[in-house]
């Protein structure tokens, strides 16, 4: 009889082990924003005691569903007034996080099963800023591989940009900008100055809770996107930023081809000449910031030069017309030619003249054929 109470015991405490969920989840925000750590319970259930912790510290508690929950201010008091304890669902939300919240947070569910999930919590204070022209395309990364259950919201400024008015002809504010379909990245078609601003997008996956936010500052240029010289004056296509520290990826095209590349992952850099060789050696590209010179210009040296700028939270496409023309100094050697059989033309008749001044003189007559 003995054996037989031990061996239930046994089998009560395995249950208990394997009841619990010891999953991790990566949660990563913006100083600011909102975030709720969901237990995935729609509705928790009757006589559940709920503990809520950050690291070891107890932070809130529901000692059964429906019933009031409490909160901590927890260590230093630096979650005083942010937490809210959603009495139907046990799921915390910490308002106006700070980079003092970050760490682990865990849910520990006691009911006839237990369930423990953790949530590993980053803040960044950093917003990606992101600096173009007035026409280029620019698309905004949003960092991860979407699954068809994952929930993903743009937002421009504070208001949620919504799907179904993008690519719309009757949205004009969204009628340039749409999203990728596998990826979910908002996709901007020739930027407008109107859409400077801040963008931020929020993420929940099965495994993370992703927020990024970017600051884009659209400035208008008066002729930045041509360029126009004489033939054997360099070419100068700038990619418009100081340091190309923050690119993983630059490139230059012109005719489907590249024609100059700075790759960090590769570690290539430099103009490719042997993917057209009408250039024969007159590529520059500059280390520093990236720009392209085009040296000794040809006329065959006309025409849409791409610029490709990428890392992993945007990519940048801008296009530049060039033109090349003939110089005026091409003529010099026929105009040279003909003002020199001017100037024989004009001496002789001279010297004639002065002959003929001079032979009236002396009474002597000559006529000139």
């Amino acid at each position: 009889m003995r054996t037989n109470t031990f061996f239930v015991g046994v089998l009560l405490i395995v249950n208990g082990v394997f009841g619990v969920d010891a999953e991790v989840k990566s949660v990563s925000v913006m100083v600011g924003d909102s975030v709720t750590l969901h237990t995935d319970d729609t509705e928790v259930p009757r006589d559940s005691k709920i503990i809520w912790k950050f690291g070891d510290e107890i932070i809130a508690k529901m000692n059964e569903a429906g019933a009031n929950p409490s909160t901590c201010d927890g260590p230093g008091a630096i979650f005083k007034d942010r937490l809210k304890l959603d009495k139907q669902t046990g799921s915390l939300t910490i308002t106006n996080i700070r980079t003092e919240h970050i760490g682990r947070y865990s849910v520990d569910i006691r009911s006839i099963t237990a369930k423990l999930k953790t949530f590993q919590v980053t803040v960044h204070d950093v917003v990606e800023s992101v600096y173009v022209m007035e026409g280029d395309s620019l698309t905004l990364h949003n960092g991860v591989k979407v699954q068809g259950s994952d929930q993903i919201v743009w937002k421009f400024e504070d208001q949620v940009i919504p799907i179904a008015y993008l690519n719309s002809p009757d949205e004009t504010q969204w009628r340039n900008i749409h999203l990728k379909d596998q990826t979910q990245d908002l996709v901007f078609s020739n930027i407008r100055s109107e859409q400077t601003g801040v963008y931020t997008v929020e993420i929940n996956t099965i495994s993370m809770v992703l927020h990024r936010k970017y600051y884009i500052a659209v400035v208008v240029t008066v002729g930045g996107k041509t360029v126009s010289v004489m033939e054997r004056d360099p070419v100068n296509l700038d990619t418009g930023v100081l340091e190309i520290q923050g690119y993983d990826l630059i490139l230059w095209k012109t005719g489907g081809n590249i024609v100059a590349e700075i790759n960090k992952g590769d570690n290539i850099f430099g103009p490719r000449d042997e993917d057209d060789r009408r250039y024969g050696g007159r590529l520059y590209l500059h280390r520093k910031t990236g720009d392209l010179t085009i040296g000794d210009s040809k006329t065959t040296d006309s025409g849409d030069y791409h610029l490709h700028m990428s890392n992993s939270e945007y990519t940048l496409q801008r296009t530049i017309r060039v033109t090349v023309k003939t110089s005026p100094q091409s003529g010099a050697p026929s105009g040279i030619y003909g003002a020199g059989v001017g100037l024989v033309v004009w001496a002789v008749t001279v010297f004639f003249a002065e002959r003929f001044v001079d032979n009236e003189i002396k009474g002597i007559s000559v006529k000139i054929k």
